[in-house]
């Protein structure tokens, strides 16, 4: 008979006292996930507490590197030397700071250590390290970890639709809270961080098309319209739609695939219908975003004849990556110069450029180490054979490839580098999971062989 899970035996023990102790180890679990995930995805950094983020990832950092030493230690105690491949890339990923560091000292001449320290956040990739262990050693299960993860969203989703509807974000338009464009049609806007609302869009939609649940298309929607209608932002935007898009036309039949199209595209047409009429400004806004992106694509300069600066900055990072193209140029602390990188170049963040600003950083060796997490997820989903249509795997593998196309044109891989290295890491465990029960089906297969 499968063992079952602490949370499952809740529900058969007769005893109150082990109930009680059940439940109680069930709840600190569900706090520590909720922790784990709300501070490694950096949630509160964008938020009008942003102090709170940085003093819980200050104190997460010390935990997380007592409990890296206290697990080598307890390695070496033992003898086991073995790492598998993803404990070896994270390790590798962790050098990627003093890479950095070494090169803004050979470019800007900056102390190694503030080069470093600019890089402190980087290491909340060893949270997911945590719930990885947790995990290997059963001292959770993967349904609490799934549930964490969806409450974590919701709380997200309610946190941004709340200070949407109820707190003008025109008064955080002097802080990185909020922000407005030109091209996105002066509305100030808050920017807050993306990524549960990804995952919940994900996540709802493939349990909608996998139990066939009208319900949870309702749920997706309600985490996409945040994406479309109110965060407003054309690289989410197309992430998430090329992402649902992906699963949709993987995971289906073609034949599905028309009636399902068929059957959405009134209510999508009688929508889009309702929004140009009420309210064209909308309709006008996405022609403007997008026209401007594609200008900006293009090299177009603005209505003054001056080069965007975006493309000033991709000039510099260009100019940059030719001068150092293996190690790059690092990351300028601002408490070592005012301003950064500001203080060399007038104006420039390596963040705004994405891709282009990662190899600016770390150079073709250090990008390519830092893309290789997708390289590495792909592998691991290719070869899981038996727990394909697993709801939380599925996402977590349509989420990668959101993060993927998102980070084009951002750093996110950089500022919110535990985001992808979580989904990388939960992948990871399903491909070990699938391993163990292939070899239990190859030995029955052998039993029964035996048997006849």
């Amino acid at each position: 008979m499968r063992d079952m899970s602490s949370t499952t035996k809740v529900l058969y023990t007769n005893n109150p006292f082990e109930m009680e102790r059940l439940l109680n180890k069930t709840t600190l679990l569900s706090i520590f996930l909720f922790f784990n995930f709300m501070v490694t995805y950096r949630v509160l950094l964008i938020s009008v507490v942003p102090v709170v983020e940085l003093i819980a990832e200050a104190v997460y950092e010390v935990t997380l590197f007592v409990y890296v030493f206290y697990r080598i230690l307890k390695r070496i105690a033992a003898g086991n030397y073995r790492f598998n491949s993803f404990e070896i890339y994270l390790g590798l990923l962790c050098l990627l700071p003093f890479l950095a560091a070494f090169a803004a000292y050979s470019e800007f001449g900056q102390p190694p250590i503030y080069g470093y320290l600019a890089y402190r956040d980087f290491y909340l990739i060893l949270g997911p390290l945590v719930v990885y262990n947790m995990l290997r050693s059963k001292e959770v299960e993967i349904e609490l970890v799934e549930r964490m993860l969806v409450l974590t969203a919701w709380v997200n989703a309610i946190m941004f639709y709340g200070m949407t509807f109820f707190v003008d974000p025109a008064q955080f338009i002097e802080t990185g809270l909020a922000g407005a464009q030109d091209a996105k049609g002066g509305d100030v806007y808050y920017r807050f961080n993306m990524g549960f609302i990804f995952f919940g869009t994900l996540y709802y939609f493939v349990k909608a098309v996998y139990q066939k649940n009208l319900k949870y298309l309702l749920y997706s929607s309600l985490f996409l319209i945040y994406v479309v209608f109110v965060r407003f932002d054309r690289t989410s935007i197309a992430a998430v739609l090329v992402s649902l898009a992906a699963f949709y036309l993987t995971a289906i039949t073609p034949r599905r695939q028309v009636m399902l199209i068929l059957i959405f595209l009134v209510p999508i047409l009688l929508l889009f219908s309702f929004v140009a009429f009420f309210a064209p400004d909308i309709i006008v806004k996405y022609y403007v975003m997008f026209e401007d992106a594609v200008a900006t694509l293009f090299g177009a300069a603005n209505a003054e004849g001056e080069e965007s600066v975006r493309l000033s900055e991709v000039r510099i990072a260009l100019e940059y990556i030719e001068k150092n193209p293996w190690w790059g140029n690092g990351k300028v602390s601002g408490q070592w110069v005012e301003g950064g990188y500001n203080y060399f170049f007038g104006y420039f963040y390596a963040s705004d450029v994405g891709i282009i600003g990662q190899i600016f950083m770390y150079g073709f060796i250090g990008a390519a180490l830092l893309y290789f997490q997708f390289v590495l997820a792909f592998n691991y989903v290719m070869k899981i054979k038996h727990i394909k249509r697993n709801v939380l795997l599925v996402t977590l593998k349509f989420l990668l490839l959101a993060t993927l196309f998102d980070s084009i044109t951002n750093g996110y891989l950089t500022i919110y580098a535990a985001q992808s290295i979580t989904a990388l890491a939960l992948i990871y465990y399903f491909y070990e999971r699938d391993k163990i029960i292939g070899a239990r089906l190859s030995l029955d297969k052998v039993n029964r062989g035996g048997d006849q």
